[in-house]
């Protein structure tokens, strides 16, 4: 452990801190041995490098043009290295399994300092190769599901640095939380700094005050280059700052963190999926913030302002904390149900919040229960109408472009996104409520059969079009490409491309759907004969409202799933015309690190700031929630034994698991196969056709991918942690759509 923050180290977020965070990354030349880059790839290749972990990043790092010490691997002929490097030099362990994104192996391994001669190399290297059958490697290996016979180690012989300053640093302040680099250094070697022997400068020293801009630099840099909050060691020799080591920092805690963060429902191919542009959060947040506290208000729920959405790691979450202490106000909230729905980490035992249905709970709520039955009326009528013509007129308006997109573009935002996308947030709203009130009325119910079996849904019409085909020519399968040009294959930021910027890989891929009939069971006789049980088991005068509350509730499932293929449409609309501003104006794809305002400003300042965040966080598994209650930990999970999520397709389905971390990886799935995914969306939607059963990371009861599992009749477990890397590719399982239960097939 060290001194100030231990390699159990936690990560606490706070306000304020991203645009002074951020300052420093583009001054960073004087770490790096090569010419700067202002554009970083946003795939790393791997390196070709035997020699484990350690090894791999830094001849990685050197190659990107980072300082890094020359080093040799575990060299035959010790003399040859002293030869190469000099003396004196360090001796360091380097394992396959160290460094990585689930398990750091720190302090486990070897390392040899200040190494003159060829019996000390020699001697180094051979006990770096044998720390890996020590006890404490296999007891670490042992406590997080790794085989110890797995652990092979090299040596790493590193020119040694003479430094007048050493130690590490973090990207992320791993003890405030704040989004600044934190710096522990201490004069001349950190050796003793990183063992706990020695305490590091205190701020303002003037050593570290002297070089703390040139390892800031450093540090960020290495995280754009990466992707990822990292972990670094580094060594100021002759005012040169060289890398030694950098890792991920595999544990955060958000301790710190005021309130409660979650990306539910904005992660499952929405604007949380991965890393989101400046373009596509400005418009979202745009809606978000106003919609979310608008609907608050005229339910009666409103209690104070808060601020509904927020970046954390360059990806968006709302305030779950807040909307929450709303919805607690209702008789018969129950916080597992809500967070089962949405897929929210539980940190608590039994029900969590619970608000009681009592005579005096109903008296306080009687404004807001008063005021949702006029709520869901006028958002069924409005949805109803919208979906039966009110929106094909918005589409023909946009279809060409004008001489002057920039000024449509800022229309298309303020008139006609908001009215969809604000009502799209409401249909979600409602369903959530609808939701609420019928389990919290009817609890015992099989809400998973009750709620299949719905009315056609837009996201499958290609597919049920391709299924139509006389004959799956080429014309005809670029027609439904032109028809449904809104889809899209790798998620709804409008930075990404559309069905008809991507028809190559969408042809074959509808090319690829099962004849019809080929899929799961039709799901209407298990929904009709739920509901006919449910309804047998009431006493007569409780039937007629449980009909009316389920319909209700059945209705807003749909008009979600409907009310979102609109809001896609709009956001191909959205993405038509910024392009096509960023191909007026010269700046090709910057035009997405700008933001809404920006572009109507024509402000191009923010667009380096905005891609260095967007880089920085590309390859991060950002936690899913944030917040006092939660904590985020990189290890290794078992395999063994059943993997429990949320049963959100009933039904039980036997296959082969076939992982997929995007509908390009689907497309190999054989027929009958079990998709083990992230998530899904509604791009997803015609790979889900050959699947027997769906098992996902992330989703709830009330998920897009929920919705198409009933639809299909494949049974689905959906919020499986880490399912994608605990489920080996190729094994059989058996995945139990009612019980919400994963298991293995010895």
């Amino acid at each position: 452990h060290r001194p100030l923050v231990p390699r159990k180290h936690c990560l606490d977020l706070a306000d304020g801190s991203e645009a002074r965070f951020w300052t420093t990354i583009h001054d960073a030349t004087r770490f790096m041995s090569g010419p700067r880059r202002d554009n970083v790839p946003p795939v790393i290749s791997p390196i070709e490098i035997s020699g484990g972990a350690k090894a791999t990043m830094l001849r990685r790092l050197q190659q990107a043009g980072f300082r890094v010490p020359e080093f040799v691997v575990s060299p035959a002929d010790a003399a040859e290295a002293i030869c190469l490097l000099g003396t004196p030099v360090a001796v360091r362990s380097s394992a396959g399994v160290e460094d990585g994104d689930e398990t750091s192996f720190a302090g486990q391994f070897q390392s040899f300092l200040n190494l003159t001669t060829c019996e000390e190399v020699e001697d180094g290297i051979r006990q770096c190769q044998e720390s890996g059958r020590s006890a404490a490697v296999i007891s670490y290996c042992r406590r997080n599901g790794i085989d110890p016979e797995a652990v092979h180690v090299e040596a790493i012989v590193q020119r040694m640095v003479q430094p007048e300053l050493a130690g590490v640093a973090f990207s992320i302040n791993p003890v405030t939380g704040t989004e600044e680099v934190v710096i522990e250094a201490c004069e001349g070697l950190a050796d003793r700094l990183l063992s706990g022997e020695q305490e590091a400068l205190p701020a303002g020293h003037a050593l570290l005050e002297q070089y703390r801009s040139d390892i800031e630099s450093a540090v960020l840099e290495i995280q754009r280059f990466l992707g990822a909050p990292q972990d670094v060691e580094f060594a100021v020799e002759d005012g040169t700052v060289f890398i030694l080591q950098s890792r991920p920092i595999t544990r955060i805690g958000f301790s710190g963190q005021p309130g409660e963060w979650t990306n539910a429902d904005f992660r499952d191919g929405g604007v949380s999926s991965s890393v989101c542009s400046p373009l596509m959060w400005s418009l979202y947040d745009l809606v978000w913030e106003r919609t979310l506290k608008a609907t608050l208000r005229e339910l009666k729920l409103f209690r104070e302002d808060f601020q509904a959405g927020r970046m954390f790691f360059g990806r968006p979450y709302w305030n779950v904390s807040a909307v929450k202490d709303c919805l607690a106000q209702l008789p018969g909230f129950v916080e597992r149900d809500f967070d089962n729905d949405l897929s929210i980490e539980l940190t608590y035992t039994g029900d969590g919040r619970r608000t009681p249905v009592t005579p005096k709970g109903v008296w306080n709520a009687l404004a807001t229960l008063m005021a949702l039955p006029r709520f869901f009326r006028n958002q069924e009528r409005f949805d109803t109408a919208f979906l039966s013509g009110g929106f094909e007129p918005i589409v023909q308006k946009y279809e060409w472009l004008s001489a002057d997109p920039a000024t449509e573009f800022r229309q298309l935002v303020e008139n006609e996104f908001l009215v969809t996308e604000s009502n799209y947030f409401r249909t979600i709203f409602a369903m959530s409520l609808a939701k609420m009130d019928f389990t919290s009325t009817f609890p015992e119910t099989d809400y998973g059969k009750l709620v299949a079996a719905l009315p056609p849904l837009r996201h499958m019409l290609p597919v049920r079009a391709v299924e139509q085909l006389a004959t799956c020519d080429e014309a005809s399968l670029e027609a439904i490409v032109d028809q449904y040009r809104h889809h899209y294959r790798q998620g709804l930021d409008v930075r990404f491309p559309r069905w008809d910027e991507d028809r190559e890989f969408v042809v074959d891929m509808l090319r690829g759907l099962p004849p019809a009939g080929g899929r799961g069971n039709d799901p209407r006789p298990a929904y009709e004969a739920a509901r006919a049980e449910a309804l047998s088991r009431l006493p007569w005068w409780k039937r007629r409202t449980f009909q009316r509350k389920l319909d209700r509730l059945r209705k807003f499932v749909w008009l979600r799933e409907e009310m979102r293929d609109l809001s896609n449409q709009l956001y191909y609309l959205l993405r038509r015309y910024a392009v096509e501003i960023g191909k007026r104006r010269g700046i090709g794809d910057d035009i997405f690190f700008m933001t809404f305002s920006e572009i109507n400003e024509d402000d191009r300042s923010q667009i380096r700031h905005s891609r260095a965040v967007y880089e920085s966080y590309r390859n991060f598994k950002a936690p899913n929630e944030i917040g006092a209650r939660y904590r985020t930990e990189r290890r290794a999970l078992s395999q063994e034994g059943a993997l429990s999520g949320i049963g959100a397709s009933p039904g039980v389905a036997t296959g082969k698991v076939h992982i997929a971390h995007n509908v390009q990886d689907a497309m190999a799935m054989a027929p009958g196969g079990i998709l083990v995914c992230p998530f899904t969306d509604p791009g997803w939607t015609p790979v889900l056709d050959r699947a027997a059963g769906v098992v996902t990371e992330t989703g709830g009861l009330l998920s897009h991918a929920a919705v198409i599992c009933r639809e299909y009749g494949i049974p689905a477990v959906l919020g499986v942690r880490e399912a994608t890397k605990r489920l080996p590719d190729g094994s059989t399982v058996v995945v139990r759509g009612t019980d919400g239960v994963v298991d293995l097939v010895p």
